[in-house]
């Protein structure tokens, strides 16, 4: 196993054997000096003439970022710090000039050209960090759910037609057969709602074919599905989502403050997360100067307006906005039985962006055949998913939660590009 450069104080005085990137060189006369890189840290190996005799001529011939192996004794360095006396050292593979800039702190290098060469663009602690930080997100969430005794489950990516049955869905050929890769899971974690899996999630890779060309859409995403059964209404939901959310945040601030502080970065923790209507949202943007149809969705600027607005107004960073118009939601949603104009449902913003949809489900089977034909959904592709409501379906409800989103707007990041490893796009299918 590797001995990392974080762990090194733990072996003062004693002999090891350390690899890493070489960050700089300085040579002066018979000493020299090399800072060592790795995942978690640096380390000064000092090479000296008299201890490594003729070998010590190759030091010069070291290239920054060329992957070296040294061997010596664990001494605290003038001035703090630990370093390693060099006894023997090995060159293990040597560095090109690299095609992009990873240490200048005012990088001119373009972000898509960053892309083309992720490997080494993550050699900079602060792309490096996103990542680490990302990994956090994903643990807390898994492990709030767990704790809630949630099952983590894994359905088919593959499917014979898309959760919304829109157009925006890639297609695959299917051993002859036509297949679209999944938008959502949404069809079969409704049905594990009947069985003894009440209480469901998932962390999967999910597909859309829309051609947008803004910092907020992939057409590739990661994201965290929830769904949970014996619910009263949508406000259940959002109690627990709401929980769920300020669970994580407050672990991310605690957890990973050394990342955070290395981006600048301070996480502000819900404390009552407002709650409004949709009816509500429309008269508070109209204060602000915007009009919005009524019945209409929110556009990108709305949420920005509405995510200032309570930012400034109460110092809150997420808002759920609830009871969206039956027009603009799928068929299995909810509808209010005071006004089935509005449906059960709700969006998460956090930031200004939408990062969730959810809603309390439609259980009764004759009433979500109904509202499957009354949106022109072909209900033969539906026919396992509906025969479930026939056998004593609960009551039910979930969320679906970006989590490339959720990512992009924790550490204030300009792209969702920069929020994964190696993003799809309408343009970008490589690397």
């Amino acid at each position: 196993m590797k001995l990392y450069a974080k762990d090194l104080q733990n072996y003062l005085n004693k002999e090891v054997i350390f690899a890493g990137w070489v960050h700089s060189k300085r040579i002066l006369g018979k000493i020299a000096f090399i800072i060592l890189r790795d995942k978690t840290g640096f380390l000064q190996a000092t090479f000296k003439k008299d201890i490594l005799k003729e070998k010590f001529h190759k030091v010069k011939h070291i290239q920054n970022e060329s992957v070296v192996k040294v061997m010596g004794t664990i001494q605290e360095k003038v001035g703090g710090g630990y370093e390693i006396l060099v006894k023997d050292f090995s060159i293990i593979n040597e560095s090109e000039p690299l095609p992009i800039e990873i240490w200048n702190p005012d990088i001119k290098t373009q972000f898509i050209k960053r892309i083309q060469y992720r490997p080494l663009d993550l050699r900079r602690p602060e792309t490096l960090t996103i990542f680490k930080i990302r990994n956090s997100v994903i643990q807390y969430f898994r492990e709030y759910l767990l704790n809630k005794g949630f099952i983590e489950s894994q359905t088919p990516k593959i499917v014979l037609m898309g959760a919304e049955s829109g157009a925006d869905v890639f297609k695959v050929d299917y051993f002859r057969k036509t297949a679209y890769l999944a938008q959502s899971p949404q069809l079969y974690k409704q049905m594990l709602m009947a069985s003894g899996i009440d209480q469901y999630f998932e962390f999967g890779w999910y597909w859309r074919a829309e051609k947008s060309h803004t910092s907020r859409h992939l057409t590739e995403f990661y994201g965290l599905d929830v769904e949970m059964a014996w619910i009263n209404d949508h406000y259940d939901i959002l109690d627990f989502v709401g929980d769920m959310l300020k669970y994580v945040l407050k672990r991310i601030s605690k957890s990973n403050k050394e990342s955070l502080d290395l981006l600048g970065l301070h996480i502000d923790i819900p404390k009552s997360i407002p709650r409004i209507s949709l009816k509500e949202a429309y008269k508070i943007l109209g204060q602000l100067g915007k009009k919005l149809k009524y019945g209409s969705d929110l556009d990108s600027e709305s949420e920005r307006l509405l995510g200032k607005y309570f930012m400034e107004e109460y110092n809150e960073p997420i808002v759920f906005i609830t009871n969206y118009p039956w027009s603009e939601r799928p068929f299995y949603h909810m509808r209010l039985e005071e006004d089935p104009f509005w449906t059960k449902s709700f969006d998460i913003f956090y930031k200004g962006l939408e990062i969730s949809t959810g809603a309390q489900r439609e259980h009764r089977f004759e009433v979500l055949l109904k509202q499957a034909k009354e949106k022109n959904v072909p209900l033969e592709p539906l026919k396992y998913y509906l025969e479930t409501f026939k056998y004593g379906m609960p009551p039910h409800g979930g969320f679906g939660l970006g989590i490339d989103r959720f990512v992009k707007q924790l550490l204030d990041l300009k792209d969702i590009r920069e929020a994964v490893l190696w993003f799809r796009d309408p343009e970008h299918l490589s690397p």
